[in-house]
């Protein structure tokens, strides 16, 4: 096994998240010891470290980079219950830690999941939330010193009624339930192609269900529900720990990964509605909003690992053609779609030490 780099100092605790820039050339790792450290890539393939800073008052959960059209930002979610933007800073100040610019509060339990949105030219920041009281929340900003945040009226994931219903039951008080805390998953990702407006897959509990969102623009309206991704009948009903939304890169359709406590990874296409449906698209040359959602349609396209560890973490490549896997077994697996549009398993590594050689080179 190939070992290219440690990245050292590490953390004092276990390390929650890790996430590399918009460039691939920086990185930024999270802990339960509430600190964040930030490395570069040098011009010898070394990730050399920049800074640290105690970010937080209790574990942080996740990160997440700005695109760089909103300049150098950071997001870090914990189970302090907030989440803080950083901005890097500039000139004598640079080598030290991130400002922060902003605290996100309003969740009644641990954040644990943070995601900018995708950028568009002349776009506000935009950054969406997902906590254990199983609300989706998201934050603009208008202001250039991103000190001042506006929050889109929260949606409670499990009560959200399915497409065409305008039915809507009324969200619990609590934070959930004591089996919900200790089985239930919660994430989100948002799709990377801005054509069709801010949409969002998100989940949250203990149900397998992912729901697909139109977040509109004007943050006093309220969220669309597109469509409803149930697992097969024949499929494990376990809750799901993670979700990435692929990049389309051109293609006609999307593509969804799910992994779940049970080690199940499912792929899911997504097929949007006909062109004249996207936000940019009128006979007149002006933009619409996003309609006829409920046309949007989703399929379960690959279905295994049932019975594996618990998955940690899925991952597209850049191109949305190769999917990366974690587990809690510490093992990262590579998977890749053959011509017969099955899902193969390209290669695997661990995290362990390579062994020590002794003085006989063995």
């Amino acid at each position: 096994m190939l070992q290219t780099n440690l990245l050292a100092p590490g953390h004092a605790d276990l390390v929650t998240h890790v996430t590399y820039d918009f460039y691939g050339e920086r990185l930024a790792t999270c802990s339960a010891d509430q600190k964040i450290k930030l490395f570069r890539k040098s011009h010898e393939g070394t990730w050399d470290q920049e800074t640290e800073w105690k970010a937080h008052d209790a574990p942080i959960l996740h990160l997440s980079f700005a695109h760089p059209v909103h300049g150098s930002l950071l997001a870090s979610s914990s189970h302090d219950r907030t989440v803080r933007i950083w901005e890097e800073p500039t000139g004598r100040e640079r080598e030290g830690r991130w400002i922060e610019r902003a605290v996100l509060t309003g969740a009644k339990g641990s954040v644990k999941q943070v995601e900018f949105g995708t950028a568009d030219a002349g776009s506000e920041p935009r950054v969406a939330t997902i906590s254990t009281d199983s609300y989706l929340r998201i934050y603009s900003s208008a202001d250039p010193s991103l000190s001042d945040w506006s929050l889109l009226q929260p949606i409670h994931i499990p009560t959200l009624p399915p497409p065409g219903s305008s039915s809507n039951e009324e969200p619990p008080v609590d934070g959930g339930s004591t089996n919900e805390l200790a089985q239930g998953g919660w994430g989100l990702s948002w799709c990377k192609e801005r054509w069709w407006g801010s949409i969002i897959a998100v989940f949250s509990g203990i149900s397998p269900i992912v729901k697909i969102l139109s977040i509109p623009v004007d943050t006093s309206s309220s969220a669309n529900s597109i469509t409803f991704l149930n697992p097969p009948s024949s499929s494990s009903t376990a809750p799901l720990t993670s979700i990435a939304w692929a990049p389309s890169c051109g293609r006609s359709y999307h593509l969804i990964a799910t992994g779940s406590r049970d080690g199940t990874i499912r792929i899911w296409r997504l097929e949007p509605p006909g062109e004249k449906l996207r936000v940019d698209y009128n006979d007149d040359g002006y933009h619409d909003g996003v309609g006829g959602s409920a046309q949007w349609k989703g399929d379960c396209v690959a279905d295994f690992g049932k019975g594996g560890a618990r998955i940690g973490m899925v991952d597209w490549n850049a191109t949305g053609t190769t999917l990366t896997t974690t587990d809690d077994e510490g093992v990262v697996r590579i998977y890749k779609p053959t011509y017969a549009r099955s899902w193969k398993l390209l290669g695997q590594m661990t995290a362990e030490e390579p062994p020590h050689e002794d003085g006989n080179g063995q």
